[in-house]
């Protein structure tokens, strides 16, 4: 399987990237790599288990970067942008334009690849999770058909299938299985085993979602639904300090009714308990990634006393936020 990337912004104007086929391996096979000229930085660790390719991307870059892109087998993958962005405009009739921006993810799959990337942001972090047929029916099994909805009979007729038209902000749960997938130190073996059931977590919140997404388009007009990813993307912008609902329904346009009863619908779970969890995932993010105090992370994301703080992130992951930086059984 080959991957053939052309660019002005690379030294070489051409890099080819080969993988075995349908990423066989026996045993998990990981490599860190770096590039840079003046038009890119890039931190690159791919991880290849049977079945399963990994990218965790770290890069700046020059605005607009641009490249063309192909690829010569089946494209299945999950595209978590967690921080920047990426469009991928198509050239063929067996692809599908692909718009992912800072803090959203998507779900595809394209027959056939071949077109223009586009990244517009100086920054980007991204976890991209390819995988193929075969690992899904290995996973799955007989229920395959059954769990996986539209996406199943999408590969089945081999058509092109996107996710959703417009890609989705990551939620709280989802961003704390990307940092796990991230944050992964257990030897191979281990970790072999401990990456594959992350992956299969997330397929399965995803396929769970496919087959909630008809309620989904049956109860909300997608003006509604636009507004209340606005109010969602209000709400991460300002996490230290969130509008109330009466603030929030007037920002976003949206009627507090229509407000908390489609919040619920779009992100599965009412805005109080989705900002709870937006505010714990970036403390434990605080905490790990930057060397944050536990009283200077409570304080960043919102709370003005450290002890409810401490109360409110035991509640939700059952240890105490002390024990990110003494890694000590509490």
């Amino acid at each position: 399987m080959k991957s053939t990337f052309h660019s002005n912004h690379f030294t070489e104007k051409k890099i080819v990237r080969r993988y075995s086929l349908g990423y066989r391996t026996q045993q998990l096979l990981e490599e860190d790599s770096e590039y840079s000229n003046p038009d890119i930085k890039l931190n690159l660790k791919e991880i290849q288990m049977d079945g399963i390719h990994i990218s965790i991307r770290n890069e700046k870059i020059r605005p607009p970067f641009i490249m063309e892109v192909e690829h010569d087998f089946p494209f299945l993958k999950m595209h978590f942008e967690i921080e920047g962005s990426s469009s991928y405009t198509p050239k063929n009739d067996k692809s599908l334009a692909v718009n992912i921006p800072n803090g959203h993810y998507n779900f595809f799959f394209l027959p056939k690849v071949k077109g223009t990337l586009t990244y517009n942001t100086t920054i980007r972090r991204t976890l991209e999770i390819n995988f193929t047929k075969t690992y899904l029916k290995r996973v799955f099994g007989q229920s395959f058909t059954e769990a996986s909805s539209t996406y199943g009979e999408a590969l089945k007729n081999d058509v092109p299938f996107l996710m959703w038209e417009q890609s989705r902000p990551i939620t709280p749960r989802l961003h704390i299985i990307i940092q796990e997938i991230i944050d992964c130190k257990f030897d191979s073996s281990i970790k072999k085993i401990y990456l594959e059931s992350k992956i299969t977590e997330i397929l399965t919140i995803l396929f769970n979602e496919l087959k909630n997404k008809k309620t989904l388009e049956k109860n909300l007009v997608e003006e509604d639904y636009q507004k209340i990813l606005e109010a969602g993307s209000i709400i991460r912008k300002n996490l230290k300090n969130p509008p109330t609902i009466p603030e929030l329904s007037i920002i976003s346009g949206i009627n507090q009714f229509k407000l908390k009863q489609h919040f619920k619908l779009v992100f599965r779970k009412p805005i109080f308990t989705y900002i709870t969890d937006l505010r714990m995932e970036k403390a434990k993010q605080l905490i790990v990634e930057k060397g944050y105090t536990v009283t200077e992370a409570s304080y960043e994301v919102g709370y003005k006393n450290p002890q409810h703080f401490t109360a409110a992130f035991k509640r939700k992951y059952n240890y105490l936020p002390s024990r990110l930086k003494s890694n000590q059984p509490t």
